[in-house]
């Protein structure tokens, strides 16, 4: 019988990466970058609005 080898029996739940914790990873990443872009949508509104209200 031959030797258990790791090297050759390796995959991703070896290192304890699952479905579920990568889903969560990149439904993370979407929300990221969603609320990084709305922030940023509501500061250029609202710096726009002071900006007109000064002329």
């Amino acid at each position: 019988m031959d030797p258990f080898d790791p090297a050759i029996h390796y995959g991703p739940n070896d290192a304890g990466v699952s479905a579920f914790s990568i889903a969560i990873v990149v439904i993370g990443l979407l929300i990221g970058s969603w609320a990084f872009g709305a922030l940023y949508g509501l500061l250029s509104n609202y710096l726009k609005g002071n900006k007109q209200k000064e002329d």
